[in-house]
């Protein structure tokens, strides 16, 4: 075991526990989280549509996300084995073993949770939703069938979801976030702009307040090729462990330019 591997053991005890839950359904996920206390566990007709809120308390608390489905659900794959996936370790990676569960370890985003549940005491506030992979579909719920949480969430300094590829990128999307915010997570991360394209569960939810996404060290996602580094992972826990340690600043949406278009043109 590295010095790292030593020095760390606990993060990557908890990093194996959430990599080791099936792919193949986010009860397990849900079950974890819902256990947890002041969690509240809310499900719509539909299995995806369904999130754990628990609040935080501090009051300049930031909105924690990442989702707990993966590419190979059950709901979304039927027609795959049920085998599950069995977790190597070398070399500071892991990957799947098992070459007959055609999928790979559920780092996107059981990563995310990981580094969640570590922050559970944190006094922020934790949100784990379903159905990202397919339309952020908990996250819609969430939006147009409680809005009273919607605009509960919407009242945190930001939102950090963790659910990127790679080792050092943020993500935007389409939130109106304001170039204050950009500096922010610039100086605090020291991590590489990846543009605006895409969607994730921060792009629907984020109405008044801003959010970024990161990385959290996975390759290869939604591929039987799939892998995590654990440094880089670690990176990701240890810049915002000693972030959320510090007093928080509110960083609020800018409303969006609208052009308006004259009647008529003069040359």
């Amino acid at each position: 075991m590295s010095l790292i591997e030593e020095k760390y053991k606990n993060e990557k005890e908890v990093l194996e526990k959430f990599l080791s839950v099936s792919t193949k359904s986010s009860d397990g996920i849900f079950e974890i989280f819902g256990s947890l206390p002041n969690a509240q566990v809310y499900q719509g007709k539909h299995k995806q549509q369904r999130f754990v809120y628990i609040p935080g308390s501090r009051d300049d608390k930031v909105l924690l996300v990442a989702h707990a489905d993966t590419v190979w659900d059950n709901s979304y794959m039927p027609e795959l084995l049920p085998t599950p996936q069995t977790l190597g370790y070398k070399n500071g990676k892991y990957f799947n073993t098992n070459q007959k569960s055609l999928c790979g370890i559920g780092a996107d985003d059981r990563a995310g949770c990981a580094i969640l549940y570590l922050l559970r005491n944190s006094g922020h506030s934790i949100l784990i939703l379903d159905g990202e992979e397919h339309g952020q579909i908990g996250a819609n719920y969430l939006k147009n069938e409680h809005p009273e949480i919607f605009e509960e969430v919407n009242k945190h300094c930001y939102a950090l979801q963790f659910d990127r590829k790679n080792s050092s990128d943020y993500k935007f999307y389409n939130i109106n976030i304001t170039s204050d915010f950009k500096q922010f997570i610039e100086n605090s991360y020291k991590y590489n702009f990846a543009g605006t394209s895409s969607k994730t569960d921060i792009a629907v939810l984020c109405k008044d307040m801003c959010g970024v996404n990161l990385s959290v060290g996975y390759y290869g996602a939604h591929t039987e090729q799939e892998r995590i580094y654990f440094d880089q992972w670690l990176k990701t826990y240890l810049k915002t462990e000693k972030l959320l340690e510090k007093k928080q600043n509110y960083y609020t949406t800018q409303k969006p330019i609208v052009y308006e278009t004259p009647h008529e043109l003069v040359l």
